[in-house]
């Protein structure tokens, strides 16, 4: 069954929260594949530049009146990319990463392209992604092939072999197109 969930913009004094909240949830998957992970993930740099991409939109994930996660998406107009989306670890395994996904969708009606990017060690993500949500890899950044949006010294953050992220796209077609 599905859960019904809303979507409530991030207010400035929730900044703080939120932003705990998210690095809560990425350090805790990151040790879960890691256990001696050192960092705290991601670090305030990346989740300000998101904050601070054109069009970038913070927003909790509510469901039954409680927030249960967030996301932050930005781009204008048909181009979206969902820069972080995130579930409270106590809240993860209740199906609501998917209807938060519906929820982003039908915030953004006009979006048709949606890109984002998560870690190669990510195997629920990469299979919520591609088997839930319709997102296709497009790219896997690694130190043969850096992301030309980021420096390379970022390019291997987690421990493993090589490291790297995977690109995931989404064209989105429309019931009325």
């Amino acid at each position: 069954m599905a859960s019904e969930i809303a979507l409530e913009p991030v207010c400035p004094e929730d900044l703080p929260a939120f932003e705990r909240r998210l690095q809560d949830a990425f350090t805790d998957a990151a040790r879960e594949a890691f256990p001696d992970f050192p960092e705290v993930i991601p670090p305030k740099r990346d989740i300000d530049e998101s904050l601070g991409a054109p069009e970038a939109e913070a927003l909790h994930i509510i469901c039954e009146g409680k927030r249960v996660g967030g996301a932050i998406t930005s781009g204008a107009g048909q181009h979206k990319l969902l820069d972080f989306i995130f579930i409270d670890t106590a809240c993860q395994g209740r199906h609501l990463g998917f209807a938060a996904w519906e929820a982003i969708e039908a915030r953004y009606p006009e979006a048709t392209h949606w890109e984002l990017v998560t870690p190669y060690h990510e195997k629920r993500n990469i299979h919520f992604y591609v088997n839930r949500c319709g997102f296709r890899i497009t790219e896997y950044f690694n130190k043969w092939h850096p992301d030309p949006n980021y420096p390379q010294e970022e390019a291997g953050d987690y421990p493993g072999e090589d490291g790297g992220l995977f690109k995931f796209e989404k064209d989105v077609v429309r019931e009325d197109d």
